[in-house]
């Protein structure tokens, strides 16, 4: 059995197969025939197919291991993660891996392994996927190595881990530099998540310039979608330093991007921002209306993660306004939904909230709890700027409760973003 005519035959027949069933969406009945009889030869494409509904990989019926094989391995594998069929990609890997020849080879899989891995939320394997990659990927391909470095970035964002992202970012940027043909589109999105970093450290300044970067590279690349992107990111350092209208034009123009490249998620999370906007204007009508589209189209879509920014924006508002029970009902959804989306940033603010208004219900013990819980959170994350907020919130609370010279050194601390004092200022 050595011709791929003859594998074909056995394996159709193995699976209880008819040459129909084996063609359908494939080829005709007829080819089928003519490869099982070795007067035809399949493209590689068709065969790949034919391979899959068998259940078999692609050497079993060319009987080598060809680059082409690998090639078409390792874009199948990456389109998959792009498809959002992580699974699939992963075994689309496994099988790539026994073809490799080359450490760019090893390399690349792995970045696509790591990618796959942070799809399907398993983020610390995703980092030690992608570790592992730059350790084999040679430094003559500054192309590669500038990829591998933008996924590792994109992990610690999403583990949290701030500092060590901006350091994995700045190294994806020192190796775009190096490249010949550097994408624009992958700078922008380095800038980008660099951006974030930053912000999530609180250092507004920072990831403003980034933010620039960000856009002025994604229009470079002709990218709707890193445009949109650095747009939104503009829009909430703009708020963050107060400038309002530029916060909303920012906010507008991500907008109506992603209404035309259909992106719904996306542009549902830029209502969130607006909401905000409209708060610190003192519009409070608009923000709550804007928040309150926000929160249910995320419901609709099942996206935890604006769940979590909307329900904890609304509980802040409804906290302002003395409404405490909607408060802590609003911050309560909040941090479940957070924490299945493994966003502790907001989930420490909406334990905060929750915090305050179980103060203002008769609950001071369980104040301190929520109020430790979430400053331990932030700490964790080194997260400044969120730390500062709540240390602002726990300051009013302690002030209402007369302790006056407590609260005084709280919200100074919180002022001066030294949290060395922290823990003996959170004891009772």
């Amino acid at each position: 059995m050595n011709s791929v005519g003859e594998r074909l035959r056995q394996a159709r027949l193995a699976r209880g197969l008819t040459q129909e069933q084996l063609a359908r969406g494939v080829a005709t009945k007829g080819f089928i025939s003519q490869v099982e009889c070795n007067r035809a030869t399949p493209s590689l494409a068709k065969l790949r197919l034919m391979a899959e509904r068998l259940g078999l990989p692609l050497g079993h019926f060319t009987g080598d291991h060809s680059p082409l094989e690998f090639t078409y391995l390792r874009k199948s594998a990456e389109l998959a993660v792009k498809a959002k069929e992580p699974a699939r990609a992963l075994d689309l890997v496994d099988e790539a891996n026994s073809l490799t020849r080359t450490a760019n080879e090893r390399a690349d899989l792995q970045r696509i392994r790591g990618m796959a891995l942070d799809a399907l939320g398993r983020l610390p394997e995703a980092l030690v996927a992608l570790q592992t990659a730059t350790a084999d990927a040679p430094s003559d391909d500054p192309e590669l190595c500038g990829a591998i470095y933008t996924e590792i970035a994109t992990v610690l964002n999403e583990q949290e881990q701030f500092n060590f992202a901006v350091e994995a970012g700045r190294r994806a940027l020192l190796w775009l530099d190096r490249a010949k043909h550097g994408d624009p589109a992958e700078r922008a999105r380095v800038l980008t998540n660099l951006g974030r970093s930053c912000w999530g450290l609180g250092q507004l300044e920072q990831a403003h310039r980034f933010s620039q970067e960000a856009l002025e590279a994604a229009t470079d690349a002709e990218s709707l979608f890193r445009m949109a992107n650095a747009h939104m990111s503009l829009g909430v350092t703009a708020r963050a330093r107060g400038l309002l209208d530029e916060a909303i034009e920012h906010c507008n123009r991500a907008l109506e991007i992603h209404a035309r490249i259909k992106q719904e998620r996306a542009g549902n999370r830029i209502l969130n921002n607006i909401g905000d906007v409209h708060y610190a204007a003192g519009r409070k009508a608009e923000a709550s209306d804007a928040q309150s589209r926000c929160l249910h189209r995320a419901r609709e879509l099942s996206d935890d993660f604006t769940v979590g920014v909307a329900a904890g924006a609304l509980a802040r508002y409804a906290l302002d306004a003395g409404r405490d029970a909607e408060a802590l009902q609003l911050a309560r959804e909040s941090q479940r939904a957070a924490e299945r989306s493994q966003d502790h940033l907001h989930q420490a603010l909406a334990t905060a909230v929750e915090g305050a208004a179980a103060e203002r219900l008769g609950h001071p013990l369980i104040a301190d709890r929520r109020f430790k819980a979430a400053t331990r959170m932030l700490v964790d994350r080194e997260a400044a700027g969120k730390l500062s907020e709540v240390c602002a919130m726990y300051a009013e609370v302690l002030r209402q409760r007369g302790e006056l010279d407590r609260a005084f050194a709280v919200m100074r601390m919180a002022a001066e973003r030294d949290f060395t004092k922290l823990p003996a200022l959170l004891k009772t």
